[in-house]
């Protein structure tokens, strides 16, 4: 992979429907060039599936990363168990043993019984758990901000989320047949969906297939600075190579970054530069399996 790819592969985090045009006109490569990277990408399994689900917050879900080392001796026994649980979404797999699991919560007092799960079936003594307060994410087009936060969705938007859910660049006209509508009603809805943040449009990425290092920072901020600000100030200064950063209203010193880099050496160097900032501390992990569940949020698109 290089930079373009990576920038394609932001491009379709923050909307996975976007057109080739679209995606060409923001990096200024020709259409068919960033077909064939695409292809390449999916032939690859880099993109795994380009997915469509219900926003978190577009039903009050709590989004929340718990994560620590873990002193499994079978690990895909602990994949298999924390698939069970209709609260995970996510799994990262990283060095060290060490794992980043994402969770969707219905409400706060499921809380304390994840994490138990969590710290039984993963083996991890004293887990961090972070409860998500901000994602600050770098793209070559600006993140989708929805316009409102309505939460005003019936069954037919339900049914086309349904309909994308496991193919969201499926074909307006092929949604339409399914639901039993009509494509400009499709069209007029999905984009009322995304307005109003009822609809994620994405792609499950696996670090796995390609040769590059993908890795995760675990940042420690001075408690005198806004962790936010330093976020921020991170995502632009080191874009591309880092990509994503998570805070937690929780966890006030603490910012978690996806990051990627070409080789050993750019990624010793990303370190070396971001220790230079207002920080105290940075551990990184190698990731070397991503993995994605539906959950019971998934579940309700199917009731």
């Amino acid at each position: 992979m290089d930079e373009i790819d990576l920038k394609i592969i932001l491009l379709l985090m923050n909307n996975s429907r976007l057109t080739y045009r679209e995606i060409s006109d923001h990096l200024g490569l020709s259409v068919n060039a960033v077909y064939k990277r695409i292809q390449i990408l999916i032939d690859l399994r880099v993109i795994e599936k380009f997915a469509a689900r219900l926003k978190p917050y577009a039903i009050n879900a709590i989004y929340t990363f718990i994560f620590g080392q873990s002193n499994a001796q079978d690990m895909d026994e602990v994949i298999a168990e924390l698939e069970k649980h209709d609260n995970t979404w996510q799994i990262v797999l990283s060095s060290r043993n060490y794992m980043y699991i994402g969770a969707m919560l219905e409400n706060i007092h499921q809380l304390d019984d994840y994490s138990s799960f969590i710290s039984q079936a993963a083996k991890i003594q004293s887990p961090k758990v972070g409860l998500l307060s901000g994602v600050h994410y770098t793209a070559p087009i600006p993140y989708i901000v929805p316009k409102s936060r309505a939460m005003n969705y019936d069954k037919l938007d339900l049914e086309i989320i349904r309909s994308l859910h496991n193919d969201s660049r499926k074909p307006i006209s092929e949604v339409a047949d399914e639901v039993n509508s009509t494509s400009n009603t499709i069209r007029r809805r999905l984009t009322r969906m995304i307005e109003e943040g009822i609809i994620e449009l994405s792609i499950d990425f696996n670090p796995e297939a390609s040769s590059d290092i993908f890795a995760t920072f675990q940042i420690t901020v001075k408690p005198s600075v806004d962790k936010n600000e330093i976020a921020h100030l991170l995502n632009d200064k080191f874009h591309p190579n880092l990509f994503y950063c998570w805070t937690f209203s929780n966890l006030p010193n603490i910012i978690l970054c996806w990051v990627w880099a070409n080789n050993t050496k750019e990624l010793t160097e990303l370190v070396e530069d971001i220790k230079k900032e207002n920080i105290d501390s940075i551990v990184f992990d190698i990731m070397y399996k991503v993995y994605y569940f539906d959950t019971w949020k998934e579940k309700i698109l199917y009731k």
